[in-house]
């Protein structure tokens, strides 16, 4: 039970802190709308609940058999960081005025989840 209480109060913690995936979540709130906010939160807590299940059920055995997963993970997070950062560059900072695009999608959301813990290792 006390295992229990410690991974529900760690999901807590990691769910409400400011971090990036909240950051995201915040900037699509406010340029495309509550339903953006949502695809996207909705990716970071199935990416979230699923990078819990698999760490409790031994993905760190895994990757402990084979590092070269762990460093392609990594490549991945900075390749994703550098896609943010781009898009950041580029960004013209207007609130609202690229109607084209719906926001940020559930699968970056998940991605986020994903591989922001590997690149922090």
């Amino acid at each position: 039970m006390s295992i229990f209480l410690s991974m529900a109060a760690f999901a807590l913690a990691a769910s409400i802190s400011p971090g990036p995936v909240n950051i995201v979540a915040l900037g699509a709130g406010a340029q495309y709308g509550l339903a953006a906010s949502m695809r996207h939160v909705t990716g970071a807590t199935f990416g979230f609940a699923l990078l819990l299940l698999f760490t409790g059920l031994g993905l760190h055995e895994v990757l402990s058999h084979w590092p070269y997963l762990t460093r392609i993970i990594q490549w991945a997070g900075v390749a994703f960081l550098f896609f943010m950062a781009y898009k950041l560059v580029v960004d013209d900072g207007q609130l609202g005025a690229d109607t084209a695009s719906k926001g940020p999608s559930l699968v970056s959301g998940a991605a986020m989840q994903w591989l922001i813990p590997f690149l922090i290792q």
